[in-house]
């Protein structure tokens, strides 16, 4: 069985339009694989689903039944002309881009629908669920620090 060390490490931004954010930094084996910043959600969740999502398309694709926080869509999706139409004319900042997305997704794995996603601010333990499910199995170790063990072949 295959084990991967994952660290979750923290700093602050030093970037000008993100000063003094909290960033979340995902490390496996030694290596950054995902991060992100802000606060006020699942950080930990949102690196870790993001890697997963990556590293694991392809079990994910084989899923039958929808978990919280996993989504699918489409690599060909367009934005609607209307949402970029009112966004041209300032009508709208981004979140009907948003919704359009997401509603044009689907629960579980298509033909159309082939590309994953993991909401990992839905929480960490959301991932891990969905982790359990395509045969990954975590380990906590301790603050920041955990190792995965593969279960099946990717």
């Amino acid at each position: 069985m295959e084990a991967k060390v994952l660290e979750f490490k923290w700093g602050k931004s030093r970037g000008r339009d993100t000063y003094g954010y909290n960033i979340c930094t995902l490390q496996v084996d030694g290596a950054k694989v995902a991060s992100c910043n802000g606060g006020g959600y699942d950080m930990k969740g949102t690196c870790l689903g993001d890697w997963v999502a990556r590293t694991f398309a392809a079990r994910l694709l084989r899923l039958r039944k929808p978990f919280h926080g996993l989504s699918f869509h489409d690599p060909n999706y367009k934005t609607p002309a209307k949402v970029a139409e009112r966004e041209a004319k300032g009508e709208s900042l981004g979140l009907e881009r948003y919704q359009a997305f997401y509603s044009a997704s689907s629960p579980i794995p298509t033909r159309k629908h082939r590309v994953p996603s993991i909401n990992g601010a839905c929480g960490f333990s959301s991932v891990e669920s969905i982790m359990v499910a395509i045969g990954l199995k975590s380990r906590y170790v301790k603050e920041g620090l955990y190792v995965v063990f593969n279960g099946r072949k990717a």
